[in-house]
């Protein structure tokens, strides 16, 4: 690591000297500027191949899923630098957070810190982290994206486990796209923000080598905000009388890296390395008491992938995946400040943990084209093991592991046992088959049908320390069945219908956590997720230039994950929801301009509470619901969101506007007035306390627009700005739970930027 961060430190003094930057171009027709992609019709765009649906070339159309597809140089035009930029653009997602974390909600649905509802390939092979199962899409830069596929809805029927909400693909680029270039880019701008993407690579023959590096660095979105602590700032506030909490400023500083290379052979053999490192600040704590004092939150993750792709004859192909991951983690982490609870922590806690995990994902995949047909059959056979032996240090200064977790004597720092506890020199093994038919020319040359179907089984042993360490074990198997019906009316009008459910097997972190603040496990009763959704999508090309999307969804998340409040954030199934809704898209060019616009419409039909806490020593006590029920109205989303996006182009000047209205957020009925002098998490406040004195009762709607002009010097060389929240609105992100606070996005954000090709 103290490698990457010297190249990453050299990287940074050798381009501030130099000012190159990259452009990122996708292929050898782009000229002296971006108006390759404006002059490229809908119907050309449309006519882009994808893979992710289904395994093989289609066409968006005729595709088996509800699918977009993003060229480098949209990403490029728009200014989104890392995936999270596309989702929150896109129908049916959209920006939320948990903790320190920039999540991605999707269709009604919160998603918490882990964020792995969504699967995340490079090239198809699988990059979600092995611990929590996490997709990084806040972190992962797009730079070596020469497209991006994303699908809205499952995708389990072939992926499995995290492809419950959706499937992001990056295709990176070959040394080959590059035409003997290389590219740079460096940008710097408020709150200390810094950026720098450079790539290279060399095509020679038979063989194709790239390499890419990123490092980005900011103060992050610091700013005043209440927590939930116990710390007051007055019993009797001037204006309501009542108690009000004290305010202390959140921390965010982040740090992150990510070096990529790949070597590619005779297009069958795809070779990649990854490495990817990040340090962060916890926001407002990870017990919601901001730190008060400086913490190390050290993460980074080494990848390496072979695939090998090839026909076995003219209508049969194979392709055979090996990945090995790494993921470090070293933390040194403040949960409590100095005279925490009454001074029952004199001199606050801190957590250290120095830990690691490995595993290894293989896959064999053969594609059968049937001849003299439009029928192809698809088969493979997936697998995965995970493991995890222990700690290098694990220590704190509190008895965590009491029932009172009081300090050691003296406050001294003491050994604490492994942080997966459950299922240390314990593999976890995933097997998979799946299987699936595509029909192209089903009944008639116009309509094509795909089913599929994939069975998941994961198999765990653990030591049950909470009995006597009794060796037991967990299985979590199921099928995950797929149904689409394509009907391309002509060349301007398809309609996709389309049903599928999907399986997620609960994580190692979500299974396995013990002896730590930052885990509560309870592997023998957790159970998978399970997501069954049901489309109906329109495809209508009004003019070459002119598209509409149409899409209606009814979707059904049974036993969602999260971290229970009421039990000490104890990773559980919190609760099941129904939602329905609509989604609208409108697409359009023109010579020197490109825009869309989308509206996402959510209802709550039904949702159930799975989440208790229960006294066991009183046998006569109620169980505590982790929140309210509300069967029938939408919560902690809002029902409607709406994105637009404009470029424009005269001359050597591009100019790209985008914008991003986030409807009103109600909470849920425990999360409003007085919380009967209890917060979360064993927190205590004054009777009298109330949450409404703090933050709203509603989270306001919001409207954001973010603005990017690009001037091109040369050829080579172009300059530019990016604003990001350019009218500086005040808005909020929704903190779930009882808790007096909420998420605050981010004030305007001025960037600057030169890149260049060389």
């Amino acid at each position: 690591m103290a490698f990457i961060k010297n190249i990453r430190h050299s990287i940074l003094i050798a381009l501030a000297g130099s000012v190159f930057s990259i452009t990122a171009l996708a292929n050898d027709e782009e000229d002296e500027n971006y108006s390759d992609i404006l002059d490229l019709s809908l119907k050309d765009l449309l006519s882009l191949k994808v893979t992710a649906a289904s395994k093989f070339s289609q066409k968006i159309s005729e595709a088996s899923s509800v699918i977009s597809v993003f060229k480098n140089e949209q990403i490029h035009q728009y200014g989104w630098t890392v995936i999270n930029d596309v989702l929150y653009s896109q129908p049916g997602f959209g920006p939320s957070q948990d903790y320190d974390r920039p999540t991605v909600a999707t269709r009604g649905n919160f998603d918490s810190w882990s964020n792995n509802h969504i699967l995340h390939l490079v090239d198809g092979v699988p990059f979600n982290d092995n611990l929590y199962g996490s997709a990084y899409t806040w972190l992962m830069p797009l730079f070596t994206t020469n497209t991006l596929e994303v699908i809205r809805g499952p995708g389990s029927a072939l992926y499995g486990s995290n492809a419950t909400n959706g499937v992001v693909q990056m295709n990176t680029f070959n040394a080959e796209d590059l035409h003997g270039e290389s590219f740079a880019k460096i940008s710097f701008g408020d709150s200390n923000t810094r950026r720098v993407e450079v790539m290279s690579g060399i095509n020679s023959g038979s063989y194709d080598f790239i390499m890419a590096f990123s490092t980005h660095e900011t103060d992050g979105n610091s700013y005043l905000s209440f927590d939930g602590s116990d710390r007051l700032a007055t019993l009797s506030d001037p204006v309501t009388g009542r108690p009000r909490s004290q305010q202390f400023f959140n921390r965010d500083k982040r740090r992150d890296s990510y070096l990529w290379a790949k070597l590619s052979i005779n297009d069958n053999w795809n070779i990649q390395y990854h490495h990817q490192e990040w340090d962060f600040d916890t926001g407002h704590g990870w017990v919601f008491w901001i730190p008060d004092l400086d913490e190390e939150m050290n993460e980074y993750r080494n990848i390496m992938s072979v695939k090998y792709s090839g026909k076995i004859s003219d209508q049969v192909s194979q392709e055979y995946v090996l990945r090995y991951q790494k993921h470090n983690i070293t933390w040194n982490q403040r949960y409590y400040p100095n005279g925490a609870f009454e001074n029952f922590y004199p001199t606050g806690m801190w957590e250290y943990l120095d830990t690691d995990a490995e595993d290894i994902f293989i896959r064999t995949q053969w594609t059968y084209f049937q001849p003299d047909s439009n029928v192809v059959w698809l088969a493979g056979i997936e697998g995965d093991r995970f493991s995890y032996d222990g700690d290098n240090e694990h220590f704190s200064n509190i008895n965590i592991d009491s029932a009172l977790a009081e300090p050691f004597p003296g406050n001294m720092n003491n050994p604490l046992g492994p942080w997966l506890h459950f299922i240390i020199d314990e593999p976890v093994i995933n097997t998979a088959v799946y299987g699936q038919y595509t029909n192209n020319a089903f009944i008639s040359d116009q309509l094509s049908l795909t089913l599929g179907v994939r069975w998941d089984r994961l198999s765990v042993h653990y030591q049950d320390i909470n009995d006597n360490n009794i060796r037991k074990h967990r299985d979590f198997s199921r099928a995950s069945p797929k149904f689409a019906l394509v009907y391309v009316v002509d060349d301007t009008l398809s309609y996709k219908l389309l049903a599928g459910e999907a399986f997620r097997t609960p994580t190692p972190t979500e299974m396995a956590g013990a002896h730590t603040f930052s885990l509560a496990s309870n592997i023998g009763e957790l159970e998978p997720e399970l997501l069954t959704t049901y489309e109906l999508e329109t495809n209508l090309s009004i003019d070459d230039n002119h598209l509409f999307r149409g899409n209606l969804f009814w979707t059904k998340f049974e036993n969602q994950i999260a971290f229970s409040t009421v039990n000490f954030n104890l990773s559980t199934n919190v609760y099941s929801t129904e939602n329905a809704g609509i989604e609208l898209e409108f697409i359009g060019n023109s010579t020197n301009m490109s825009w869309f616009a989308n509206i996402s419409y959510t209802e709550r039909l039904d949702e159930t509470i799975l989440a208790f806490f229960i006294d066991e020593t009183d046998p006569d006590s109620v169980p505590i619901p982790e929140f309210t029920q509300h069967a029938d109205d939408l919560k902690w989303e809002p029902g409607v969101k709406i994105n637009a996006g404009l470029t424009y182009q005269v001359g050597k000047f591009d100019l790209a506007l985008t914008t991003h209205y986030h409807g009103e957020v109600e909470r849920r009925d425990n999360e409003i007035g007085n919380p009967g002098g209890v917060l979360p998490l064993g927190v205590t406040v004054p009777l009298n306390y109330n949450l409404d004195d703090h933050r709203p009762t509603t989270v306001d709607s919001w409207i954001t627009f973010d603005l990017k002009t690009n001037y091109q010097i040369n050829e080579n060389i172009n300059i530019g700005i990016h604003v990001k929240n350019l009218f500086e609105e005040k808005a909020r992100l929704v903190k779930t739970g009882p808790f007096p606070f909420d998420y605050q996005i981010n004030d305007r954000q001025v960037n600057f930027y030169l890149q260049s090709r060389f």
